[in-house]
């Protein structure tokens, strides 16, 4: 019998049967020929599509020159970077560093956090995430399910999650005054030591569920940060280049933060993550001193993507596009919710939408019918994100997705709903058929069947 190569892959996910061949913009296409609409830019990063003529090119072009050069000098095209990405980012943050991922840029943001302050505890985000290394792990929330993490690191405090349509107040955001950050500033004062060295935060927690906060509360953030005399660390991967109709989305709040991470969409696709930072904080740094060796940092190769990338947002008029094709794919999303029981609250900012996939019965999120009803969209050559067993799906399409794109993967979305209502569940038609993925999948059915 033949060996199946995915004999060879350490089965980390419950990974599906497709195997991708090639994509182009929007679209995928797998070994047999079938063709898919990427409503999920790949794992959120591929901002610009599959294939993008420009990039292909600056990617050809750094391949034949220097593409790493370690920690003792620059390449034309990682100047250029740091150039082009500190022209897209707020006022005063203009201090660049160029690393591999957005796990990477966020260690880093708290190594520069606690050398700027001598502080050593962190504050994150009640059902935010910021990266796979312990540290961030340890910081995130929503991701509990996850086995082997261990002890979680000392340190580390959390916010209330700014969910506005389950606050646990009881108030509302246009006269809260964001209360349930003063109340977890009072915790935080008796809690901890003071020596808070960094508070992060997302614009948008996307892996939580595409939770919008109302800007009220990014401020209230932001004065907490400046109360602790921590640095406000805005973890931008998800919300960064364009994806909400601005560069930034902190700028929807009109708040500055202190550091700025970017990664995901700022490679399109290619693992590149960047920190920026303002000349003050640099100073405290090289003062205090701290070191960075990384055998990827600041590579010219990654560079060039990177440079690349924030061109072809800017001249292509991607963010403004994000902003008006936002309101349509929100429209679109409602128009599916509104004809099924089990879609509900759709809501987004730019091109970063969510829906609650809830049941009917109880109108409470459900996990099982979430996993049930992406997978009901592959069949259908739909592929969309959900958020970790959360009950939501995930909607992040590529940055150049047309009109008539977002309204053939509504009607997909459509029909997908329609069959997990009306047909009996046969979990037969979804679990992969290779042995470690079935058993991983059977394994997250289980959990999600005795919570």
């Amino acid at each position: 019998m033949a060996d199946d190569p995915r004999d060879h892959v350490f089965t980390l996910y419950p990974y599906h049967d497709v195997v991708i061949a090639s994509g182009e913009g929007c679209r995928l296409v797998d070994t047999e020929g079938r063709r898919y609409l990427d409503l999920a830019s790949g794992q959120l990063s591929a901002a610009l599509g599959h294939g993008h003529p420009r990039l292909v090119r600056a990617a050809q072009e750094a391949a034949t020159g220097a593409v790493n050069l370690g920690n003792r000098f620059f390449g034309q095209a990682t100047l250029e970077a740091c150039a082009e990405i500190a022209g897209v980012c707020q006022e005063g943050l203009d201090r660049v560093v160029i690393c591999s991922t957005g796990s990477e840029a966020n260690e880093l943001a708290v190594r520069i956090a606690r050398a700027a302050t001598g502080h050593r505890e962190l504050v994150g985000v009640r059902r935010g995430y910021y990266g796979a290394t312990h540290e961030m792990l340890s910081l995130s929330e929503y991701v509990g399910f996850i086995k082997g993490i261990g002890a979680v690191s000392p340190g580390i405090h959390k916010l209330p999650c700014p969910d506005c349509r389950r606050c646990p107040l009881g108030l509302a955001p246009e006269t809260c005054e964001a209360r349930c950050v003063t109340q977890a500033a009072g915790h935080l004062r008796e809690d901890s030591t003071g020596a808070v060295a960094a508070v992060l935060v997302e614009p948008v927690l996307g892996s939580g569920g595409v939770i919008v906060p109302p800007p009220v509360y990014l401020r209230a953030v932001r004065a907490l940060a400046d109360e602790f005399g921590a640095l406000l660390v805005a973890d931008e991967a998800q919300t960064g280049l364009g994806r909400t109709g601005r560069w930034m989305g902190m700028e929807h709040a009109g708040v500055v933060p202190d550091v700025t991470v970017l990664s995901k969409g700022l490679g399109a696709g290619f693992p590149v993550a960047a920190v920026i930072t303002s000349a003050g904080v640099e100073a405290r740094c090289i003062a205090a001193p701290l070191a960075n060796m990384s055998s990827h940092s600041f590579d010219p190769f990654a560079g060039a993507i990177a440079a690349e990338a924030v061109r072809t947002i800017r001249d292509e008029g991607l963010v403004a596009r994000a902003g008006e094709l936002g309101g349509v794919l929100v429209e679109r999303l409602r128009q599916v919710a509104d004809r099924h029981e089990i879609l509900a609250d759709v809501r987004g900012l730019g091109l970063m939408a969510g829906v609650d996939v809830v049941s009917p019965q109880t109108g409470e999120l459900d996990p099982m019918t979430s996993l049930v009803l992406e997978a009901e969209c592959l069949l259908r050559g739909l592929v969309v994100g959900y958020s970790a067993l959360s009950g939501v799906l995930r909607i992040l399409p590529p940055l150049v997705i047309t009109e008539a794109e977002i309204d053939e993967a509504c009607g997909l979305l459509d029909e997908a709903a329609t069959h997990i209502v009306e047909q009996p569940l046969d979990l037969s038609r979804y679990l992969p058929s290779h042995t470690g993925s079935m058993q991983l999948a059977m394994g997250f059915l289980n959990q999600l069947a005795g919570s």
